[in-house]
């Protein structure tokens, strides 16, 4: 038990005095994710443009949402100036089939990791502040954004992944929409998986929204009853 906690203090170093810096980093993180996801599609536009902005913005806000060790923070800047330079270089060669899959995959890679240290944010917080509830809510986003971006990446490298769902004419959008309905097991069945590996990831998909629901919830409900048990 000794072990594990010390542990996940080398990696989570939260406490009250980093709270409001936490607190204003989440919050620029959720506003770039609220824009992606719910602002963006009503957009009628095929520039990229601004959704690598906000891409960026998601990218370099999550840098700074939990509470990282120096080597895990040094990997994931590295990591994100990577990420970085390929978005630039998918945004001036927009003709590169290959270069947009590498973009989209190291994308997902960099949001799996930051995705991680969000929710051992949450799971390592000693109390549950407000920073800690926006991190357990921007770990639900970056879930799904994550999803649909590998979703695209999938209909990218297998084109007809699926049906209804043309990703030179719709664009990221839809895949948005198609990766948060499956996650939240809405499942309309206006866009439908045509091949096994894109019904292996809804699968998933499906699973590990309401998984990490219930997981989250259980998290967030034993922080509160311990600090009603055991007051400052």
């Amino acid at each position: 038990m000794s072990t594990t906690k010390s542990k996940t203090r080398k990696l989570i170093r939260s406490g009250v005095e980093r709270n409001v810096i936490l607190l204003n980093t989440n919050i620029v993180l959720l506003l770039a994710l609220i824009m992606i996801i719910f602002i963006m599609p009503t957009i009628p536009t095929k520039d990229n443009f601004l959704n690598s902005i906000l891409l960026g913005t998601i990218l370099i806000s999550g840098l700074f949402a939990a509470d990282f060790s120096k080597a895990a923070f040094r990997i994931l800047f590295s990591m994100g100036i990577v990420v970085i330079i390929f978005t630039i270089l998918n945004m001036i060669f927009q003709e590169i089939r290959g270069l947009k899959i590498l973009t989209f995959l190291l994308n997902t890679l960099f949001f799996i990791f930051v995705t991680i240290a969000l929710v051992s944010h949450v799971a390592g917080a000693r109390k549950v502040y407000s920073s800690t509830l926006l991190c357990a809510i921007n770990s639900y986003l970056l879930i799904g954004l994550t999803l649909s971006i590998l979703a695209m990446t999938l209909d990218l490298f297998n084109p007809g992944s699926f049906a209804q769902l043309d990703p030179m004419k719709e664009g990221f959008a839809a895949f948005i929409y198609y990766g948060f309905v499956t996650l939240s097991t809405l499942g309309y069945g206006d866009i439908t998986p045509t091949t096994e590996a894109a019904r292996s990831l809804s699968i998933f998909t499906a699973l590990f929204g309401q998984l990490y629901l219930v997981m989250i919830m259980a998290l967030i409900i034993g922080k509160y009853l311990r600090d009603d048990q055991n007051p400052d």
